[in-house]
């Protein structure tokens, strides 16, 4: 039988590719051809042990066949690749196509195929081919690598224009407003001194009138300067790098709560079990006292301010509610609440930048948020938080 195989060693892929149940016959001729194939083979068991190796093998690896047999096949190649390979052989009966893998003592790269067979036994066996990769797969792989390297930078590119043009529009609206905005109470400023003229020379009854747009005035400068300490507090938080560290909501929440002067409200916050995630701690204690401070700004006058937080866990993401009593907006501001300087309550005080900070800084952390209400109806705020960034959800 073996003189009659001799000439066929070369033929061991076809072999395989008919072998399903291996009877006894047919082990002897697997063994007359594997142990005598030029090609360098190794069969591995389901956990990638190295159940045996030609004398291809053992020289290709320039180890003894004592040696292989009961190794790791991870010892000579990469965990990833092998998985890899397997997996693939296991869907098809027939050779896989080559893979690339390196072989890490030597640190070279080579070419990888392999066939599952299906001994009388049941177990899971594959057959590996190992051989140099050749010149063509060599510049083949080069080229795949560099197009890899290409198609990267095309998308980083992409989505580096539009980040800018993203940043345009937002600059855009930003100078718009601010010229708005700006521009009314410098105007009050300017107008109310050019009346008030020289006091000296005016009577007691004209000089309160006068008095009185001095106050215009200074009414006007305080709408000023809460403006700008507001948009530089805009402009420091959402300029900084988001660092992602292990955080408590529920310590940040209690931050955000002592930081503010809410003394003439009792018991008026209600903090459920909160996750801790990954996230830029002194970042999102910012986004909830401006949260909180917002729910505190409009607050109801026919009511005590009652806030409650507390979390959900939804499909791909955990949602944090944060809810209040207050007097709410209209439904159709949900979105234009979130745009740097909008006021959906003139009377109230404040310039129209907590929301859009909050916004941007929940965006930086690659979250959303969102907002619900109907007038004197409280308002809820849900931000939502991807599983990824979630350590534990109580």
């Amino acid at each position: 039988m073996r003189n009659v195989l001799l000439p066929f060693t070369f033929s061991l892929k076809i072999f395989l590719n008919i072998c399903v149940n291996i009877s006894l016959e047919t082990t002897r001729m697997f063994e007359a051809i594997f142990y005598r194939a030029r090609e360098s083979y190794l069969l591995i068991n389901a956990d990638r042990r190295i159940l045996d190796a030609n004398r291809a093998a053992c020289r290709f690896l320039n180890t003894s066949r004592e040696e292989l047999i009961g190794m790791s096949a991870d010892s000579f190649f990469s965990d990833a690749a092998m998985s890899a390979l397997c997996s693939s052989a296991a869907l098809i009966d027939s050779w896989t196509p080559a893979f690339d893998g390196r072989l890490a003592r030597e640190d070279r790269n080579i070419d990888l195929r392999a066939i599952q067979l299906h001994p009388k036994s049941g177990a899971r066996v594959f057959a590996i081919e190992m051989s140099q990769e050749t010149s063509q797969r060599a510049i083949f792989r080069e080229l795949r690598h560099e197009l890899n390297k290409a198609i990267e930078t095309a998308r980083r590119e992409k989505r580096t224009v539009r980040d800018l043009a993203f940043t345009n529009r937002k600059l855009d609206a930003f100078a718009h407003r601010v010229a708005h905005d700006i521009r009314g109470p410098l105007r009050n400023i300017r107008m109310a001194i050019e009346l008030v003229g020289d006091i000296s020379t005016i009577e007691d009854e004209e000089l309160r009138s006068r008095l009185d747009l001095l106050e215009i005035a200074g009414s006007s400068a305080a709408s000023l300067e809460r403006l700008t300490v507001g948009l530089l507090s805009y402009s420091q938080n959402t300029s900084r790098a988001v660092t992602k560290e292990e955080t408590d909501l529920k310590i940040v929440v209690e931050g955000a709560a002592h930081s503010l002067d809410l003394t003439d409200h009792d018991s008026w916050l209600s903090v459920n079990s909160l996750p801790v995630v990954m996230a830029d701690e002194t970042l999102l204690e910012v986004v909830f006292q401006n949260l909180l401070s917002n729910a505190v700004k409009f607050a109801s006058a026919d009511r005590p301010l009652s806030v409650s937080i507390e979390t959900s866990g939804v499909g791909d993401h955990a949602e944090i509610y944060i809810r209040d009593n207050g007097i709410g907006f209209s439904p159709d501001a949900r979105e234009r609440i979130f745009e740097l300087f909008s006021r959906e309550h003139a009377d109230r005080e404040g310039a129209g930048i907590g929301l859009a900070t909050c916004a941007e800084l929940i965006a930086q952390h690659g979250w959303s948020i969102e907002a619900n209400s109907a007038p004197d109806e409280g308002a809820e705020f849900k931000i939502i938080i991807p599983w990824d960034d979630v350590i534990k959800l109580r």
